[in-house]
């Protein structure tokens, strides 16, 4: 291994001069000036450590551009609409000095009608844990209601109610189809009449302020989307795994109708969040156990209550760091504009995430292409070849024998080609497979080769 080490110093300290200079795309103008965000809690950055980055702020370093957060955490649509019809002078100067106004709503109607009806359900059959009554459950019920107020494990619990009884799943099923209903379909459902109701004021008053802003709307995306060894450890038997897999279905189908319901709303662009955070190709009918959706790596749904200290984040479906990086990807994907000059702390973020090998990858192809980079092509010509092999040896050469890295965050995502964090010769090897595919007429995109 020394020899082999000393064999690759030897042959690129040489080149270290020329691989130590700067290299930059070529400029463009930046097109965005500025941006407001509104909302729930999503847009709001709640959950996120002093030193993590909504996706507020990363679309404005990404832009270079001033971005204004109005959103506030809790507001479902109704409280949003009376916001938007209340702004002071300033927020309304914010909207008609935007580029774009990006809108997150319609998760916490969601949520916090269903969860009120899980635990309504479970009161019903005397779930609740010791202390609970059916008057302790909240108007805006959420997933962690669930897992303080029902009793899912213990004596007499959930578990122990759907094994013991034949018809469990069956009254489960009937009453998460009566929630479908309830909010997809009936006369007056709660995502077509109630939440798109008041999206369509909300963007009566957009256009008043701004009638040439671009109007953007989030999708929502579905949470219940654990990792198979998560559900192999929490859902043991037959009948709790059944269980939860009629509540992953019902909520990927629920999810979906709003997708839908945005699509025939006029003069908006969609954000598909839903479909980043799942990143399966279909994310309603290509969920599996063996491949639920990734929602799980983008929340922290997997966080047991046990953990759960003062201000902790457990069983809690907000955006972590990845996710808030996967919708500011999703929205600047959705703008469609580039600034090559600017998007550092936006690879940053990547660049210092612990598990970003495990990346989901449609997230991660995403993620890629709006970082107006090609992986392995360190210098920005266009090509994947020998040079950019060469640059990345000269830098590993440097940091191996204690000198400075060169390379910017941006640099360093286009060649860590294995996401492990490290610029290395098995990066630079990599580079150089894929320029022998390529050059023996391989026609597959980069981020597939190396993923």
């Amino acid at each position: 291994m020394k020899k082999y080490l000393s064999l690759i110093f030897s042959a690129v300290m040489s080149l270290t001069a020329v691989a130590s200079m700067p290299v930059s795309a070529e400029s463009t103008d930046n097109t965005i000036k500025g941006m407001t965000v509104i909302g729930d809690s999503i847009a709001s950055g709640y959950g996120l450590d002093e030193n993590e980055y909504s996706y507020a702020q990363i679309c404005a370093d990404y832009f270079n551009c001033n971005v204004d957060n109005l959103a506030v955490s809790g507001l479902d649509s109704t409280e949003l609409c009376e916001m938007v019809q209340n702004m002071n002078e300033t927020q309304k100067q914010s909207i008609r000095n935007s580029d774009v106004v990006v809108i997150s709503i319609g998760g916490n109607d969601i949520i916090n009608y269903s969860c009120k009806k899980i635990i309504e359900f479970m009161a019903e059959r005397n779930l609740l844990k010791s202390g609970y009554t059916v008057d302790d459950i909240p108007e805006e019920a959420n997933f962690t209601d669930i897992e303080k107020m029902v009793n899912m494990r213990g004596q007499g619990g959930f578990e122990e109610y759907i094994v013991k009884n034949p018809m469990a799943i069956l009254q489960l099923n009937t009453e998460l189809s009566n929630i479908y209903r309830s909010l997809c379909q009936n006369s007056d459902a709660i995502i077509p009449y109630t939440i798109m109701g008041n999206l369509n004021t909300i963007l009566d008053i957009i256009r008043e302020l701004n009638p040439n802003t671009r109007i953007i709307v989030q999708t929502v995306y579905q949470p219940l989307q654990f990792s198979p060894e998560y559900a192999q450890k929490e859902f043991k038997t037959e009948s709790y795994a059944t269980m939860f897999s009629l509540l992953r279905t019902r909520y990927n189908s629920i999810m979906d109708n709003f997708r839908t319901q945005l699509q025939k709303v006029d003069g908006i662009e969609i954000a598909d969040v839903f479909y980043q955070f799942s990143s399966l190709n279909d994310p309603v009918n290509d969920s599996t156990n063996d491949t639920p959706g990734y929602a799980y790596y983008f929340t922290n749904m997997q966080e047991p209550l046990e953990a759960q200290t003062e201000g902790g984040k457990t069983k809690d479906f907000h955006p972590n760091q990845k996710g808030h990086l996967a919708i500011a990807t999703t929205i600047i994907d959705t703008i469609g504009v580039k600034n090559e000059n600017s998007g550092e702390l936006y690879a940053q973020i990547f660049n210092n995430l612990e598990d970003g090998k495990d990346y989901p990858k449609i997230a991660y192809n995403t993620f890629v292409k709006s970082t107006d980079t090609e992986l392995g092509d360190l210098d920005s010509d266009g090509l994947v070849n020998a040079t950019d092999a060469t640059f990345v040896l000269a830098e590993y050469a440097r940091l191996s024998t204690g000198g400075q890295g060169q390379f910017s965050e941006k640099q360093k995502l286009s060649v860590d080609t294995n996401r492990d964090r490290l610029v290395d010769a098995v990066d630079a090897t990599s580079i150089l497979k894929y320029y022998a595919h390529l050059s023996t007429g391989g026609t597959s995109e980069a981020v597939d080769f190396f993923y």
